[in-house]
């Protein structure tokens, strides 16, 4: 059974996801950064993790966004 994630995550990992593709990171450039696991920054780029905030401050900063670009539309 698939779960299905909320609209704000949603809209978390498409802008995750875009941000790392336009700096030219792979996800395990990520992992590298910020020491999460290559298989979490993929499953949050499918929207399947929900992150704490501390979580998705680290991952804004591997790929030098602010975080409040990543949660806006």
């Amino acid at each position: 059974m698939r779960l299905k994630s909320s609209p704000a995550l949603q809209l978390f990992a498409r802008n995750f996801k875009e941000a790392r593709l336009k700096a030219r990171l792979s996800q395990n450039d990520v992992h590298e950064r910020c020491g999460v696991a290559t298989s979490y920054v993929s499953a949050v780029e499918r929207g399947r993790r929900s992150v704490t905030i501390e979580c998705a401050a680290r991952l804004a900063g591997a790929v030098e966004v602010p975080l409040h670009l990543l949660l806006s539309p």
